[in-house]
């Protein structure tokens, strides 16, 4: 749910005002029900975190043993009244207030990525959270106060004065500002610019152009304040679901829709078609599977975020005279000038980008990296405070290890006990092996090489020291964080065009394509040039490795194409995956963030697939198996390819 729908949806949930408490269960590790009366009646409310919170028609069934969670809400609410059910700052945060005689609780729901349901007392004190959390920005454990987001900004009651304010220094293009610092996601700020007939990719707006975007903003945005909704779900031309909304949006006029009474009956369906659809495991399994595949992708945040600063610091010890010559420069300057004179003297040296006088920082560009160096500490100071940044990084990595090896164990058990039900199908289809090369990223050559990247820090370490043979060749995007790439040769000698695919291949998938760039350098080099030795006084970070001699340097379009061949989604530089795959899907770098252009290349693949291909095509091209193969970053679809076979 965006923060529109928790908006339009919080009028129809003044029917719980004033009721009671009577059970509270928990029906997976990130979903709560709470059973509620009022005077009308009695009213199942479901809360899933970081996804949904609406009523229920049709409750699931809770497991005849409690979690210690819904067993202390029972304790600290039963017979507590709700007195308020709120928005906090049009985010998509629901607190929901419970009064007991003179003592107050408060449920904070989190429907953001990551989420969590809080019981706090009446100071916001975190009495316990549905899973304890903790990050750089805030903890969410028991004990501690409950911290709230930064403040967003409503789209819905915004005046023209603040709307102008916020979009006269846009740093992006316009339908990414806003989307994020409108805080109404990519559907609605496409549907404004659209409206106002601005177009969305402009990085700068006139004063007219304002004018009508603030105009299609108070338009889109009408029925919230009016509360004259149009509750539906969005259909393809299978009748499959594929949205819903509160209100009617002009991107999703050709598509079939179902309308509901009101958005609370019409989210109750949207979710429960989803728990409906035919899957191989239980909604319990479903749902584990998700949050495998988050805990999947922290921990790579993680080790990236470690790999990044413990880099950091070691840049810093690298360059330690200039950094130590910049540093007593500055201390030497504030003696006798003020901020603004120290910033004017700096801002004429090419490496450094910037000076925060309210923190007491300059930024620097030391070899294309920034990095923040406080001016009250030396070199080593300011290594070590990017050290132990790693070491904290390193420190939740491992933590969230445990956490995907406990989901695991947990869908293992789970799919174990559906195994050994009475009367289970005993003849099930046969799963298809997995080949070894399918841990990683991969395609083959339209000259059938296999072609082969690492997805982290890890698995490029792996590939290198497992895979790569004399006769192959080693490929590296010309940037801090890229894909250790490998063409195996097979003992034969590997032509131009696949050596041309495979750097498609490493461009797309480095931190180019996150840039938002629409190309980038790469370069090639034989296997006997690639080392994990380095020079006396040097560091080669886990993942990263030693290039001498001679490169072979080459410019490649940031290009991906994304089908289905053999029962399977594939993904790779765009001749190789468009002759194996059809139909398949063509991705530029863009403005749609990986899980919107997920859903999007899942809806067009069903569009373009054969009448006799759909059916099995539902059961691959899901979202989370479309994830695994984009880049990180921003992507839009660009093209579609769908010859005759």
């Amino acid at each position: 749910m965006t923060s529109v729908d928790v908006a339009a949806l919080l009028p129809e949930l003044d029917v719980l005002i004033g009721a009671k408490l009577e059970k509270a269960y928990q029906l997976s590790p990130t979903e709560i029900r709470l059973k509620l009366a009022t005077r009308n009646g009695k009213y199942d409310l479901v809360i899933e975190a970081g996804k949904r919170l609406h009523l229920t028609s049709n409750p699931a069934l809770a497991p005849a043993v409690p979690p210690s969670f819904p067993m202390l809400l029972r304790k600290e609410l039963k017979g507590g009244r709700i007195a308020a059910i709120a928005q906090y700052d049009f985010d998509r945060i629901v607190e929901i207030q419970f009064v007991r005689s003179d003592d107050e609780r408060y449920l904070i729901c989190e429907l953001f990525s990551k989420g969590n349901v809080i019981l706090t007392d009446t100071s916001k004190r975190i009495i316990l959270p549905l899973r304890g959390m903790r990050s750089a920005a805030r903890q969410v454990v028991r004990g501690q106060h409950y911290e709230y987001p930064a403040t967003q900004l409503n789209p819905v009651g915004l005046s023209y004065d603040e709307f102008e304010t916020a979009i006269a220094s846009i740093s992006r293009d316009v339908v990414r500002t806003l989307a994020t610092r409108f805080n109404m996601g990519g559907l609605y700020a496409e549907e404004v610019c659209s409206r106002a007939h601005v177009a969305k990719d402009n990085t700068s707006v006139t004063s007219e152009e304002a004018q009508m975007l603030y105009a299609a903003l108070r338009a889109v945005f009408d029925p919230v304040r009016s509360s004259k909704l149009k509750p539906h779900i969005v259909c393809d031309d299978e009748s499959v679901p594929i949205d819903v909304l509160p209100f009617e949006v002009s991107q999703f006029e050709r598509y079939e829709k179902r309308y509901f009474a009101s958005f609370n009956q019409a989210l109750d369906v949207y979710y429960g078609l989803e728990v409906e659809k035919p899957e191989t495991t239980s909604a319990a399994q479903a749902r584990l599977e998700k949050i495998i595949d988050r805990q999947k992708e922290a921990i790579q945040q993680f080790k990236g975020r470690e790999r990044e600063n413990h880099f950091k610091g070691d840049l810093l010890f690298e360059k330690y005279q200039e950094v130590d010559r910049l540093l007593k420069a500055v201390r030497h300057a504030r003696k006798s000038k003020t901020w603004d004179d120290v910033g004017r003297v700096l801002g004429s040296l090419s490496f450094v980008e910037q000076v925060d006088q309210r923190t007491g920082t300059v930024t620097i560009n030391v070899e294309g990296v920034t990095i923040d160096v406080a001016v009250d500490k030396d070199v080593p100071q300011n290594a070590q405070k990017y050290y132990e940044k790693a070491k904290v990084m390193k420190a939740k990595a491992e933590g969230a290890e445990r956490a995907l090896a406990r989901s695991i164990t947990t869908i293992d058990q789970e799919r174990a006990a559906v195994g050994k039900q009475p009367g289970s199908d005993k003849r099930r289809p046969k799963k298809k092996k997995t080949r070894w090369f399918e841990r990683y990223r991969w395609f083959f050559s339209t000259d059938g090489f296999l072609v082969i990247g690492g997805r982290d820090a890890e698995t490029n370490e792996e590939l290198v020291k497992k895979y790569l043979e004399p006769r192959d060749l080693f490929l590296h995007a010309d940037v801090h964080g890229a894909p250790a790439v490998i063409v195996k040769s097979q003992g034969k000698e590997i032509p131009e065009p696949t050596l041309r695919e495979a750097a498609q291949f490493a461009v797309s998938y480095s931190s180019i394509w996150k840039q938002g760039l629409d190309s980038g350098r790469c370069y090639c080099v034989h296997p006997s040039q690639v080392s994990k030795t380095p020079e006396s006084g040097e560091y080669v970070p886990k993942g990263a490795f030693i290039i001498r001699g001679e490169r072979h340097y080459m410019e490649s379009q940031a290009r991906l194409a994304i089908g289905v061949h053999d029962d399977k989604i594939v993904g790779g530089p765009v001749s190789a995956i468009t002759r194996m795959a059809q139909p398949a899907v063509v991705l530029e770098p863009g403005k749609y963030n990986q899980s919107d252009v997920a859903k999007m290349i899942s809806r067009e693949l069903l569009a373009r697939a054969r009448e006799d291909e759909k059916k099995g095509l539902r059961t691959l091209v899901t979202v989370n198996q479309i994830t695994k193969f984009l880049p990180s970053g921003y992507s839009e679809i660009s093209g579609f390819e769908r010859e005759q076979r």
